[in-house]
């Protein structure tokens, strides 16, 4: 009974394990031709369900014509799948990053597209979205009082954030979150946190079939062999994780890194440019 018990966990862990690793180990952009290729050949459930995975909690797609373009395929599955409130919402999220932005009339089908300007239209009348460009008066000469206005110069302010290379070598994606790759970290944080799991999983087991003499009984010593493939192969996954982990934030690693700040304040105010660790 407890080796059945100890044998479900061990394999409810390596499914997690593999699941959590494939969904790491595709870049977004992979992820999002994958949706794109699903939203194409029609089955908008699915693709709904992908296209979703790359937009929240947060969007994991660094293009923002990518990311306009995932918030247009969702709105459109809700559309085929009938889902009047979540098409609103994935396009009125559209609208608001891109107020101009227009769909294909030679792909999508006339309702959608009436639905979508006519929810265009409702935003710009609630202020919501910046309405049509108006044409600008020209401006007018300025006056004596604003020609003697003081000149306004910009600063450029750099911060410099130096790193450490002793973080490169710590396990449980460590390295990975300090070179500021959070999906790399998760990945290499889940599978070193399953492999470790499994490794002290079957562990246990393997001392719960131990008699009280501290020997196997002839029926629970095949079952102790196969649960120390489980130890091993656990270890294993762990070892590689780590040392994969730390080639990688090595890979990556930058010394330094520089942020760029611009303050605009009155010329001869004795600000000037400058440099800040």
């Amino acid at each position: 009974m407890r080796f059945e018990f100890w044998s479900t966990i061990c394999a409810i862990i390596v499914l997690w394990s593999l699941t959590a690793w494939s969904k790491h180990a595709q870049t977004p952009i992979q992820r999002f031709k994958i949706a794109e290729n699903t939203f194409r050949f029609q089955d908008y459930k699915k693709a709904a369900r992908q296209l979703r995975a790359l937009l929240y909690p947060h969007p994991v797609l660094k293009d923002k014509k990518l990311c306009l373009k995932a918030r247009e395929y969702l709105g459109a599955c809700y559309f085929w799948l009938h889902k009047e409130k979540r098409m609103e919402e994935e396009f009125t999220a559209l609208l608001v990053k891109a107020p101009g932005y227009k769909l294909d009339p030679f792909y999508y089908p006339v309702p959608l597209l009436e639905r979508f300007n006519a929810l265009r239209a409702r935003l710009q009348s609630l202020g919501i979205i910046p309405g049509p460009a108006k044409k600008t008066k020209p401006r007018p000469k300025p006056s004596k009082h604003e020609q003697h206005k003081p000149k306004l110069c910009k600063t450029v302010i750099k911060d410099v954030v130096r790193h450490s290379k002793i973080l490169c070598f710590i396990p449980f994606g460590v390295g990975q979150f300090a070179n500021g790759r959070p999906a790399k970290a998760a990945g290499f944080l889940s599978s070193q946190v399953i492999g470790l799991g499994l490794n002290i999983s079957a562990f246990v087991a393997i001392e719960t079939l131990r008699g009280d003499d501290g020997l196997f009984s002839p029926s629970s010593a095949r079952k102790a062999r196969i649960l120390r493939y489980v130890q091993y192969a656990g270890l294993g996954v762990f070892a590689a994780s780590v040392l994969w982990g730390v080639l990688d934030a090595l890979h990556d690693f930058k010394a330094r890194q520089v942020k760029t700040r611009v303050i605009v304040a009155p010329c001869g105010a004795g600000i000037g440019a400058g440099v800040k660790f």
